[in-house]
């Protein structure tokens, strides 16, 4: 028996995105993050986390996950969805910015049906 080979078709690997939900104080609030984060981008997140080095968490995570967000400053003016604007916003949002990713992207799939 010869086996045959057939080139492989390219795949290309979805963009997923979620939309975060806040509550309370920042009700109202929209914030989108990638989903699919490279391996290395997210074992830099915790490696930075690790070393309580919070500047650059946040400006890494602006850089390579956000996709838009709402947020306007008291005069109205949009912060940059940027990691220059995760730097400005207030240190709770970030932080709640950051856990609900977090929580998104390692929680399992649904299995298969």
């Amino acid at each position: 028996m010869v086996a045959t080979q057939k080139a492989a078709k390219g795949f290309r690997i979805p963009k997923r995105t979620a939309r975060l939900q806040f509550e309370d104080d920042y009700d109202g609030a929209e914030v989108v993050v990638r989903l699919d984060v490279p391996v290395g981008t997210f074992l830099s997140i915790q490696d930075l986390i690790a070393s309580e080095r919070q500047l650059e968490v946040f400006h890494l995570f602006g850089e390579s996950i956000l996709v838009e967000w709402n947020l306007q400053d008291d005069d109205g003016k949009p912060y940059p969805c940027t990691g220059n604007g995760m730097n400005q916003i207030p240190i709770d949002l970030a932080n709640i910015i950051l856990q609900q990713w977090v929580e998104v992207t390692t929680q399992p799939s649904d299995p298969l049906g």
